[in-house]
């Protein structure tokens, strides 16, 4: 069955493209070695986010990823870089995906958007959930503010 594409979505997955490259950019400067182990994909993250783009998901679902992906490395104090941007991405947005879609994509469609193997995904996911402390709400303010900072980068 063919749907439509959810142009907002693209959108919003166009606007974290331009912040990782931007973040790829200061990390180079910055010389900020990776700590965390997270399982690293062969695949380029511009191939990752391709594939993402594909999946037609949707402008909640990349917006609380995001979200997400904010707090695990103010967590972990860490920054995203090329190294680890695949796994905390897809790890993310997994965990955003089932929270709000009763119907969420199964692991096998992760699985080949990010070219890392399924038990490495469920291993990022249970780390990440830990990690959370299984503390999955955001409120309607700070949603709005992270959906402000997606449209406005």
């Amino acid at each position: 069955m063919f749907t439509l594409p959810n142009f907002a979505a693209h959108t919003a997955l166009h606007q974290i493209t331009k912040i990782m490259s931007r973040i790829f950019q200061l990390q180079e400067k910055l010389k900020i070695e990776n700590t965390l182990e997270i399982p690293k994909s062969n695949q380029k993250i511009s191939k990752t986010l391709k594939n993402l783009y594909q999946m037609n998901l949707n402008d909640e679902t990349i917006i609380l990823a995001f979200y997400f992906v904010d707090q695990i490395t103010q967590k972990l104090r860490i920054f995203l870089n090329l190294e680890n941007s695949t796994g905390l991405l897809i790890g993310a947005i997994i965990i955003a995906d089932k929270i709000l879609n009763d119907q969420h994509r199964s692991i096998d469609r992760y699985q080949l958007a990010s070219g890392l193997k399924k038990q490495q995904l469920i291993q990022i996911e249970k780390y990440f959930l830990e990690i959370l402390d299984y503390n999955l709400f955001i409120s309607e303010e700070k949603f709005e503010q992270y959906q402000k900072r997606v449209q406005n980068y």
